[in-house]
C-alpha cells in the first residue's frame, strides 16, 4: 500500500530525523523545544530508542530481513567516564560510586532522556527509510516503509537530519588467503559473548577500543588469544598470560596465520575488530553525498551537505567526546535552518573543507582517517561554535577524554575503577584505585 503525505504545518518547517539513538534524541530535543519553528518526526527501524546501545542476541538480519544495526555485546562497559558521556542539560542520575557503566545503564540513560523531554511522541518505530532524494528549493522526498504494516509512505520535508551513527557497517580488510581458512570468521559487529571461543586459539585483528576490550573478554575462556596489530602505543600494555601480541597478518592458510615477522600460529578462529564503514544506502545519487575511502563528502565541518545545505549529518567525527559533539552539531544545524545565522557561500565552504583535508593529510592522517578528531577536537568545536554563535564544548570535558584514553592504554585491567567528578569548566576530581584520596586536576591546553 502506498501513501503520500506532506508534514509541513503553516509557518513551520518540517524536519525528518533519521535514526533515534543518542544523536536522533538530541536532534528531537532541540528541534521540538518550546517555541521551535519546526515540526519533527524521527524514523527508527527498530522498536526502541538508543541506537547502538540496544543489545540484541540477533546477528545478521533482523525479523524484517534488514541488517541488524547494533554492535553491542553482553559484557560491554563504557571505555570513557559517564561524566563525559551525557547530553548537556541531562546529567546521569547515578551511580555516583563509578564512572564506567554497563551498556544497559547507558541505554536507560537515553530512555530517561527521551522520557524527560517527552520525545517518544515524535518517533515512528518500525519505520525503515528506503530512499531520500532532493526536491526543488532544497526540500526532500523521503520514502519510508512501515515494517509492521508493510506500507510505503512518501513524505516531503524542508530539512533532513541523518543520525544513524557509524558502528553498524563492518569493515573487512583484504587479507591474502582468507578464503582458505577452515575455522570460524566473524566481525566484532556480530560478537555477543565469548562462549564460541572457549578453549580455542583465536587471532583478533585490530587493537582499537573494541579490539582490546573483546580480546580481554575472550582471553578469560580461550586457550590463546593472538592480538595482531601495528600500534606502538599498545605494545607496552600489560596483557593476560594467554594473550600474545603479533605483527600484522601476511597470509592466512587453512588452519593458521603467517604474520609479517615470518612467525606462524595455528588458530581455530579469526575475529575482525577492524572498524566500520560509513554507509548511506538510502541517499539517492542526486543528494550529492559519496563515501570514498571511508571519507564522507562533500561535508562542511563534517556535518553539512555542501550540495544541499538543508541536509545535516550528526555524529560522523570519531576519536572525540561523542555526546557533547552530537549536541553541538545539532544546535549548529538548528541555528542555520532557523536562519539565525547565514552560512558561508558554497565556494567558501568548499575551500574551507579542502584546507581541512590538506591539513589532516599533512599531519599524517591516512585518507580513511579524515573524520578522526583526536587533539583537533577543541579547534573543531570552537569552529562550530564561532560560526553559529554557540558555546563550545567545555575544555575540561576534552581533558577528561584524553586522560581517560591515556589510562585505558596504560592500565587496561584497572582503568574502569577510576572515578571522576566534574567540578566546573576548568576543574575535575579523579580517584585512582591505588590512591586513598581523589586528586583535583585542572584542564590544560588540548588543541592540536
Amino acid at each position: 500500500m502506498l501513501k503520500t503525505m506532506c508534514l509541513a504545518q503553516e509557518n513551520k518547517k518540517s524536519v525528518a530525523i533519521i535514526g533515534c539513538g543518542a544523536a536522533g534524541l538530541a536532534a528531537l530535543k532541540h528541534f521540538t523545544a518550546e517555541g521551535s519553528p519546526f515540526t519533527c518526526v524521527s524514523f527508527e527501524q527498530t522498536d526502541n530508542v538508543g541506537g547502538t546501545w540496544v543489545y540484541t542476541d540477533r546477528v545478521g538480519k533482523d525479523k524484517y530481513g534488514l541488517p541488524v544495526h547494533s554492535s553491542m555485546y553482553k559484557s560491554l562497559r563504557t571505555n570513557l567516564p559517564k561524566e563525559i558521556m551525557e547530553l548537556p542539560g541531562f546529567p546521569h542520575k547515578g551511580p555516583e560510586d563509578k564512572s564506567y557503566v554497563a551498556a544497559n545503564e547507558m541505554l536507560k540513560y537515553l530512555e530517561d532522556y527521551a522520557g524527560h523531554f517527552d520525545l517518544m511522541k515524535h518517533v515512528k518505530f518500525h519505520h525503515h527509510v528506503k530512499e531520500i532524494s532532493p526536491l526543488e528549493g532544497d526540500r526532500w522526498r523521503v520514502t519510508i516503509i512501515d515494517l509492521q504494516e508493510n506500507n510505503v509512505e512518501i513524505l516531503e520535508f524542508d530539512a533532513v537530519i541523518v543520525c544513524i551513527g557509524h558502528y553498524s557497517n563492518p569493515a573487512f580488510p583484504e587479507i591474502p588467503g582468507i578464503e582458505k581458512f577452515h575455522g570460524i570468521k566473524i566481525h566484532s559487529h556480530d560478537y555477543r559473548d565469548s562462549s564460541v571461543f572457549k578453549d580455542k586459539k583465536t587471532v583478533v585483528i585490530g587493537c582499537g577500543p573494541s579490539g582490546l576490550d573483546i580480546s580481554f573478554d575472550i582471553a578469560k575462556v580461550a586457550e590463546k588469544v593472538y592480538l595482531s596489530h601495528h600500534s606502538q602505543r599498545v605494545k607496552n600494555m600489560k596483557f593476560l598470560s594467554n594473550m600474545i601480541q603479533k605483527t600484522d597478518i601476511k597470509e592466512v592458510v587453512e588452519n593458521g596465520i603467517v604474520f609479517q615477522d615470518g612467525s606462524y600460529e595455528q588458530v581455530d578462529s579469526i575475529l575482525y575488530c577492524t572498524g566500520y564503514n560509513y554507509k548511506y544506502p538510502f541517499l539517492s545519487p542526486e543528494c550529492g553525498i559519496r563515501v570514498e575511502n571511508n571519507h564522507v563528502k562533500p561535508l562542511f565541518k563534517h556535518v553539512l551537505n555542501i550540495e544541499h545545505p538543508t541536509m545535516y549529518f550528526i555524529g560522523i567525527p570519531s576519536n572525540t567526546t561523542g555526546f557533547c559533539m552530537i549536541d553541538l552539531q545539532v544546535q549548529f544545524a538548528k541555528t542555520f535552518l532557523e536562519g539565525r545565522r547565514k552560512l558561508p557561500s558554497k565556494e567558501e565552504m568548499i575551500e574551507d573543507t579542502r584546507l581541512d583535508v590538506e591539513s589532516r593529510l599533512a599531519s599524517g592522517l591516512r585518507p580513511k582517517e579524515l573524520h578522526m578528531m583526536g587533539r583537533r577536537s577543541k579547534d573543531y568545536y570552537d569552529s562550530l561554535a564561532s560560526l553559529s554563535g554557540l558555546e563550545s564544548v567545555s575544555p575540561v570535558v576534552l581533558q577528561i577524554y584524553f586522560d581517560g584514553v591515556d589510562r585505558f592504554l596504560c592500565d587496561f585491567s584497572h582503568f574502569r575503577e577510576d572515578k571522576y567528578k566534574l567540578l566546573d569548566k576548568d576543574h575535575y576530581m579523579v580517584k585512582f584505585p591505588n590512591e586513598e584520596e581523589p586528586v583535583m586536576r585542572r584542564q590544560e591546553i588540548v588543541s592540536n
